[in-house]
């Protein structure tokens, strides 16, 4: 008989949770608003998950969250939308709130892991998962297993350089809306804002479906937003191969579940291979959509556990 364990997806909005068996199927799922600002209403929140989940048996705790993690270790060295977390023993908070035995990974490695274990690259050796949200959310499979790096950092995709010139001025280069890096020109969160200004929107008044509805229906700003964001999609997945030469990238986060998300990327990349077919040294790459959308974050995690 299968086992059920509760896997918990971290955000800044939201925790999500759901009770899933070891063939990754779900009994039950919910969520429960997320409170960030100090390490009391984030167990609050927890303790709210526990209350949800009620009488459910499960077997342990399988955690994604940001930030850099120590997954061997269980440990937190930052916590994105939890300023306040630093070097930090999570796993073993949280299992003082469950009482089970807790896993905990990077948010982005648990997207990888999952399409890893079951869904885009589970018949690949090695692929990379682009998670398009507020940042970017990375994880990199090499030779079937989720590449941690050195000290957990290994995927921080949001990070990678968009603008070479602006790193001569360390003091400013890393800005407000971070816009001198990938993040700050592909991210959903930055896509959705330069249509809101190009649109003459007001802050926060336009959003993913607003954006892709136009562009689907032909409108010209939403056309210029959506090539812009194929371009610079398709040189950070180009500077990308030509250090791992993977042999496919998956593209998550919630506006992957439009189709025109994952395909003008491709026709971007394909077009620089076709450009020059016979002089770019490393392999032409798959750019497919993730299998497993919005709940990779709590499949990862769960995989993470079993493994442990």
């Amino acid at each position: 008989m299968s086992k059920n364990y509760l896997a918990l997806d971290i955000g800044g909005t939201f925790i999500k949770y759901a009770i899933i068996d070891t063939e990754a199927q779900f009994v039950e799922q919910g969520k429960v608003p997320a409170k960030t600002c100090s390490e009391e209403e984030m167990l609050a929140s927890l303790r709210e998950v526990r209350e949800a989940v009620g009488t459910h048996d499960y077997e342990g705790v399988a955690v994604s969250m940001p930030g850099r993690i120590d997954t061997a270790r269980g440990w937190a060295h930052t916590g994105g939308a939890f300023t306040w977390l630093r070097e930090y023993p999570a796993a073993e908070r949280i299992q003082g709130i469950f009482d089970k035995s807790c896993t905990i990974a990077n948010d982005g490695k648990c997207a990888a892991m999952a399409e890893n274990w079951s869904g885009s690259l589970s018949d690949v050796d090695s692929g990379c998962v682009i998670v398009l949200g507020t940042g970017i959310g990375g994880g990199i499979v090499l030779n079937g297993k989720v590449w941690m790096g050195c000290s957990g950092g290994a995927g921080e995709l949001s990070w990678l350089g968009a603008n070479n010139d602006a790193f001569r001025n360390l003091d400013t280069w890393v800005d407000e809306d971070m816009s001198n890096a990938w993040t700050g020109r592909v991210s959903a969160k930055s896509i959705v804002g330069f249509y809101g200004a190009k649109k003459g929107l007001e802050k926060g008044e336009a959003n993913g479906v607003m954006l892709f509805d136009a562009y689907e229906a032909g409108e010209q700003e939403a056309k210029e937003v959506i090539e812009e964001f194929a371009t610079q999609m398709a040189a950070g997945i180009f500077s990308l191969q030509c250090v791992l030469d993977l042999p496919r990238y998956a593209i998550g986060g919630g506006i992957s579940a439009r189709p025109a998300t994952t395909a003008v990327v491709r026709d971007k990349v394909n077009q620089a291979f076709d450009k020059h077919p016979t002089s770019i040294p490393f392999s032409r790459p798959q750019i497919v959509t993730c299998t497993y959308g919005n709940e990779a974050n709590l499949i990862g995690a769960l995989a993470f556990h079993l493994q442990s």
